[in-house]
């Protein structure tokens, strides 16, 4: 069965891209789009602003002698002679009545073949600030409308937020916003055998397209939606449309849900529980009630503690004078769970859906909050100690960031709060973390990459988790660079891509409209706000609709399939918690 394939192989397969949107032939090799592509959203005025057209598609000796070798590295490879897709000597910006209010030129065609299977030019068009509606025109190619506000990602932020309302677990749902309607699902959360000893395990959000409930994935989300509160205090005033449990402000009560069921998690020892969840049998297309599955607790493992120690001991800071109680509560649990972890370094969990080997990421951003919680310098700088030998894709073993590496949490909580050294040293990891980051980006004219290897298993999540990095590093060091670099992977995800696609569910004019979710599958309404997983060109693990596109040998930023079907496509368009959260947390920081 899907769901079942699809977390075997999880991660040793990448995020896998999109097929589909507005391209000359659907089922072609290489789809081409070649309409102006660009965020379908909007941007603010001082924000940076970019589109994209396609001048080329590919050829079977790109331009250039080393030209596969440069795209493959990340590189770029201007095009002298590109016939197939004339490229107008300007582009103007237009009101929606047809009123120019800005011309410019286009920048050098660019070498996409390995990637996208196509040769790009953009332009830029940031010296426009004034608010209004538009679009892009390219002789007689437009764009579709977007718009530029200072408010222009509020609905974006709600709606990614609220979906965490849609997808709780155990919780009836009749939602008058989405229409989307369900009785409590199982029931059997409340009396699990843990041990010897029944518990009630309810709460949590279903992760992603099936039931599972993970403790890491509702750390790290928990987390994210937190970061958000404390670096954006106006987001106490975002309203969810949702009925409130406690006196918080909304995004406080989303956290809170999620937060409430890692108390549940915690064993009386302070290790904590792995997940609840049917494995190996998926109820797949039917709503929670009905899924006849039996519900089981997967066993504590360090790499549980080491999120539960991070996310709790950030509430008890982000908590203290919302609710006090809460907050102490939250204290407690994390001390009580450092404990243990300190006596358990390096328990694994045996988890063979979501296979992390590594505890050591999960162990920094412990050490990190912990350092904070206690207001140690000397732990804090044991703490930025242990991320040097994490080094992968820099020099700081910041990245990545993704759900099996959330150092980054803790590497934030050190710049922003420690005492010491270790403060300067965090920031300074932040600003080049940033800037590798970027350098991946640069070789991309649409804002991701041009590595064809990045698209892979999740590769949306890991455009929003390096936003979220950017976004952190321009919180701390002020370098507006760091801003622009995760506004253009905004665009990316927003409509600037080879597909002409928003990946988010009804937002942009051309949007993911089937995403592989059980909200979706069994009753045919979208939850706005949900992204894809995103484009996969990676055979391992993909479900056979995606698997067909990839065997065509469709360019790896075209391999996606729009679809909500038994046989797919999860492999590319199933998001989860920890992904959304990462919008949520990138949208705000760019609306607030």
């Amino acid at each position: 069965m899907g769901s079942l394939s699809r977390r075997q192989w999880l991660m040793g397969a990448g995020a896998a891209l999109a097929f589909t949107g507005q391209a000359r032939a659907a089922d072609t090799v290489n789809p081409i789009v070649d309409l102006p592509k660009l965020n379908q959203i909007g941007f603010r005025p001082d924000a940076a602003k970019r589109f994209c057209l396609t001048v080329a598609g590919a050829s079977e000796t790109p331009s250039g002698a080393d030209a596969g070798a440069d795209v493959l590295a990340g590189g770029l490879n201007p095009i002298a002679d590109p016939t197939a897709i004339p490229l107008p000597g300007h582009f103007t910006v237009e009101t929606e009545t047809g009123e120019t209010v800005f011309s410019g030129g286009f920048g050098p065609i660019l070498d996409l073949t390995k990637a996208a299977g196509e040769r790009v030019a953009s332009g830029d068009f940031s010296a426009l600030t004034r608010p209004g509606r538009y679009r892009i025109r390219c002789g007689e190619r437009v764009s579709a409308p977007f718009a530029i506000a200072d408010t222009v990602y509020r609905p974006l932020l709600h709606d990614a937020a609220r979906t965490f309302y849609i997808i709780r677990a155990n919780a009836a749902l009749n939602d008058p916003v989405t229409g989307l309607s369900h009785a409590a699902g199982h029931p059997a959360d409340a009396h699990i055998l843990v041990g010897k000893e029944t518990r009630d395990l309810t709460g949590g959000w279903y992760n992603a397209g099936d039931f599972g409930k993970w403790t890491h994935m509702a750390a790290i989300s928990s987390s994210q939606m937190m970061w958000l509160y404390e670096l954006r205090p106006a987001a106490a005033d975002v309203k969810l449309d949702m009925p409130a449990l406690w006196p918080l402000p909304d995004l406080l009560q989303q956290a809170r849900w999620g937060l409430e069921w890692l108390l549940r998690m915690q064993n009386r020892d302070g290790s904590v529980l792995h997940k609840v969840d049917t494995e190996p049998l998926y109820a797949w297309g039917k709503p929670p009630a009905e899924d006849p599955n039996p519900r089981n607790a997967r066993g504590a493992s360090s790499l549980d503690a080491g999120v539960f120690v991070g996310a709790m001991s950030q509430a008890s800071r982000v908590f203290a004078k919302a609710d006090p109680a809460f907050a102490k509560r939250c204290r407690a649990a994390a001390l009580k769970s450092w404990a243990w972890l300190k006596a358990n370094p390096n328990v694994l969990h045996s988890d063979p859906f979501y296979v992390d080997p590594d505890v050591r990421q999960e162990v920094a951003w412990a050490t990190s909050e912990m350092a904070v919680l206690i207001g140690d310098a000397d732990l804090a700088s044991l703490a930025w100690g242990l991320f040097a030998p994490l080094k992968t894709r820099d020099d700081t073993g910041i990245l990545p960031f993704f759900w099996p590496s959330p150092q980054v949490l803790g590497a934030m909580a050190l710049a922003r709060y420690a005492k010491g050294p270790a403060r300067d040293a965090a920031i300074s990891g932040l600003h080049r973390a940033a800037t590798a980051l970027a350098a991946i980006q640069d070789g991309d004219p649409y804002g991701y990459a041009a590595i064809p290897a990045l698209y892979s298993w999740g590769s949306l999540e890991m455009a929003f988790d390096s936003a979220v990095v950017c976004l952190f590093a321009h919180e701390v060091t002020g370098d507006a660079v760091h801003r622009r670099t995760a506004q253009r992977v905004l665009d990316y995800a927003l409509g600037c891509n080879a597909l002409n696609l928003s990946f988010v569910t009804g937002h942009g004019t051309h949007f993911v409209s089937h995403p592989y979710n059980w909200t979706y599958r069994t009753q045919k309404k979208l939850m706005p706000g949900w992204p894809s997983g995103g484009p996969n060109g990676q055979p391992q693990g993909a479900d056979p609709l995606l698997g067909a596109v990839i065997a065509r040998g469709t360019p790896p930023a075209k391999c996606f399939v729009d679809a909500c079907e038994d046989n797919g496509a999860w492999a590319c368009n199933e998001g989860q918690t920890t992904e959304t959260a990462a919008l949520v947390l990138a949208a705000g920081l760019l609306a607030i």
